[in-house]
């Protein structure tokens, strides 16, 4: 038989045996991956909140949640919002495979090409034996290019006092702590009325809204409070997005009409790409002579005034000269005592975020969160404990610990969160609580002390 007939009978049977053994061969190279996508056309427009989703993939399953890493880009604000990972589960050349993604918010404050950095992920998943295997990827390189999108958006930024304007369509609302009369607030001098402006920016963080102006008319005085800031609101048109609540406060000392103007915030239109803007309308105010206005200007000197003065009774006068001096002695104490207190204050927030943090506090919220089923919290808590008490993940510290009970249920609670295969929805923690159980220390009961080891030597 010739050597061509021979490899022609041959070739099938090895076909045969490759397309056997591929699954296998597949899975054995199989690694961690990772996937970038940029949801955003390009170029992107400057001040644009643009989302940036990044999948780690890893065969099986994960023994641990990877920890997403902080991005810096010059001349952009990149951050990570604190939004619960999206598992998945696929499969690639016939291996399965369970996802994590996370998303970024990307805003770029100037025009150019900005690229992300090549961050590296540790991943820690099951192998085809279930024995924890360590891993790691590298973000590709990915480049985002943002323009400015023309003369008009440029201007409006430096009209805004060079502040970066949101590209998003803004909608700005107001209330008042009094109630218009027919399109008229009324009061009476001497009172206040309390103005709160908020503003929704949709699909944008509340940092990228540019603080709107605000003035008082002649003879008002205003006050603003610090701006509230929250990334958590809900739309129910235009879905999540950030809200910048102003509360705006007005003193109206004298009588008259006044006219409040109405507070402006400038944005860009996404669709057109120009500079627009959204308003609370302007509140009109009458203000009335003050309620005890009689009482404070008597016709006639009164009986306690001073000696040559129209009206102001001397226990006013002394009355003020005491406030103005207790004032004096306690801005003095507290300019001495400011320090002691500041630094007070930073040793017990140290304390306790040194309890918080701790491992006793991290054990603890993993037995809540074991009794009270809720496996994501778990192995959140579970994975901070192991790394902060024994430096390594819960599956290697299982595995090290030698306690079957103890590994069954951590690998139980790793298939229930990243396993492939469907599982039920509801997760029992009392096995890993119960395993758990035997490696928590009891803390001393306050003012508890221990018995002495020895008696004293000269009862």
């Amino acid at each position: 038989m010739s050597l061509g007939a021979w490899q022609r009978r041959i070739a099938p049977l090895v076909l045969l045996l490759a397309a056997w053994l591929w699954p296998w061969l597949a899975q054995a190279a199989a690694g961690p991956v990772v996937r970038v996508e940029v949801g955003a056309r390009q170029p992107v427009l400057v001040g644009q909140q643009v989302a940036i989703d990044v999948t780690i993939l890893a065969p099986n399953y994960f023994l641990s949640a990877p920890q997403f890493p902080a991005l810096e880009v010059p001349g952009a604000v990149v951050t990570l919002p604190d939004a619960r990972a999206v598992n998945s589960t696929e499969t690639i050349d016939g291996v399965a495979y369970a996802g994590i993604r996370k998303t970024y918010a990307f805003t770029a404050e100037q025009d150019g090409d900005f690229q992300l950095p090549a961050a590296t992920v540790r991943v820690t998943y099951a192998g085809d034996d279930g024995a924890p295997r360590e891993g790691s990827v590298t973000l590709p390189v990915t480049t985002i290019r943002a323009g400015t999108g023309g003369k008009s958006t440029a201007a409006a930024g430096a009209a805004a006092g060079r502040r970066l304007l949101p590209v998003a369509r803004l909608s700005v609302t107001q209330t008042l702590d009094h109630n218009p009369d027919h399109g008229v607030v009324r009061l009476h001098a001497g009172d206040a009325l309390v103005r709160t402006v908020t503003t929704f920016a949709p699909q944008t963080r509340a940092m990228m809204i540019v603080p709107p102006p605000a003035a008082a008319p002649r003879g008002v005085r205003m006050f603003r409070a610090d701006a509230r800031l929250s990334d958590q609101a809900q739309d129910q048109a235009r879905g999540p997005g950030g809200t910048r609540i102003d509360t705006l406060t007005y003193v109206f000392e004298r009588p008259g009409s006044y006219t409040l103007p109405p507070v402006t915030v400038d944005w860009v239109d996404p669709a057109t790409r120009q500079p627009a803007s959204s308003e609370a309308p302007a509140v009109k105010v009458e203000v009335a002579a003050a309620r005890n206005a009689g009482a404070l200007a008597p016709d006639g000197p009164s009986a306690g005034a001073l000696p040559g003065e129209g009206g102001l009774p001397w226990r006013t006068l002394l009355w003020a000269a005491g406030a103005l001096l207790g004032a004096a002695v306690l801005a003095l104490l507290w300019r001495r005592l400011r320090p002691r207190l500041a630094r007070l204050r930073q040793r017990r927030a140290g304390r306790r975020r040194a309890r918080a943090d701790g491992a006793d506090a991290r054990l603890a919220a993993t037995l809540r969160a074991c009794r009270a089923g809720d496996a994501a919290a778990a192995s959140l808590a579970l994975g901070g404990w192991t790394r902060t008490a024994h430096g390594t993940t819960p599956a290697a510290w299982a595995e090290a610990a030698g306690d079957a009970a103890l590994a069954d249920a951590v690998t139980g609670l790793q298939r229930h969160l990243y396993g492939a295969a469907p599982v039920p929805s509801a997760w029992d923690g009392n096995p890993l609580a119960q395993a758990l159980g035997r490696y928590a220390t009891p803390a001393p009961r306050r003012g508890h002390q221990p018995a002495p080891a020895l008696p004293p030597l000269n009862p």
